[in-house]
């Protein structure tokens, strides 16, 4: 049987999250702020991110992707702690260059650990709970070959739903595709965006106040859920932790005691979303 390790980009969220398998490893993305360059979490993490963006509402952070190096010295730890198989799981391809990159760090490896990439068509915390269903999966004896089936079906058998305070960071970093219809009212409304099957983020709905938009988002979320039988929710949050605790309360009183994961955006994502954003999503396990 193969020893199997699983490799997560730090846009996961899963730095902030109780994991501490011992096949597990994040590959971390760089954050620029004001040309400092810092490791996401590592250098930088939420909580200090936040602040700073809070103290100087003009700063533009950037990211940037991680280091081949780095992933290399990764590979090499985990051959030799004895793993033969290692699965890679990355931000969405549509709103990173993470996955292609992954694949020419690969082809100038020189290890013997056989790698697997896949695209979680994710970001956040909905894309590190691919890497925990992995890592599950791993615990339970599944090969590799069934767990990234698995894990192909399951990234897209979901809706992932965030409101934006601001699109300010959005739209500077130009990661919001179809932006043109909101760009002109970007600073008077309280945009929910989804994450669509392909993996990009795409306009929704426009809605005046983030009170509706929160509301409409989880409502949304609530009757979606009324049909399924086995699910999880995930949830993340740029510092607006009263709009969290909003859609988490709508959340229980709709489904005590169901199942949820919750992590801070981590820097790296933070970036684009800016401060105020809330992000629900949920995963049909069905599959």
């Amino acid at each position: 049987m193969s020893n199997i390790a699983v490799i997560a980009t730090s846009t996961s969220c899963l730095d902030y999250v109780d994991v501490s398998e011992e096949n597990l490893r994040i590959w971390r993305m760089k954050i620029t702020i004001e040309d400092e360059s810092y490791d996401d979490f590592t250098e930088i993490t939420a909580d200090t991110f936040y602040d700073k963006l809070l103290q100087n509402n003009n700063l533009v952070p950037s990211s940037s992707m991680p280091s081949p190096g780095e992933l290399h010295l990764l590979l090499d730890d985990l051959q030799s702690h004895g793993y033969d198989e290692v699965i890679i799981i990355t931000i969405s391809s549509e709103l990173s260059g993470t996955y292609n990159a992954t694949s020419l760090a690969l082809n100038a490896y020189e290890g013997d650990i056989n790698t697997h990439v896949v695209d979680s068509r994710n970001a956040a915390i909905s894309e590190g709970f691919l890497s925990l269903e992995a890592l599950r999966l791993i615990k339970e004896g599944k090969s590799v070959d069934e767990i990234i089936s698995y894990l192909e079906a399951l990234r897209i058998n979901r809706k992932q739903y965030f409101m934006v305070d601001n699109l300010r960071l959005f739209v500077a970093n130009g990661r919001l595709s179809g932006a043109s219809g909101f760009i002109g009212s970007m600073f008077k409304i309280k945009p929910i965006l989804e994450v669509n099957d392909a993996g990009k983020i795409v306009p929704f709905k426009k809605i005046r106040t983030q009170k509706r938009a929160l509301k409409e988002m989880v409502e949304l979320v609530i009757e979606d859920l009324k049909s399924i039988d086995d699910f999880i929710v995930t949830y993340d949050t740029s510092n607006n932790i009263e709009g969290l605790e909003y859609i988490k309360n709508r959340m229980e009183e709709a489904f005590p005691n169901y199942r949820y994961i919750e992590a801070p955006i981590t820097p790296v994502i933070g970036c684009h979303t800016g401060i105020g954003t809330v992000g629900i999503a949920y995963f049909d396990l069905s599959v």
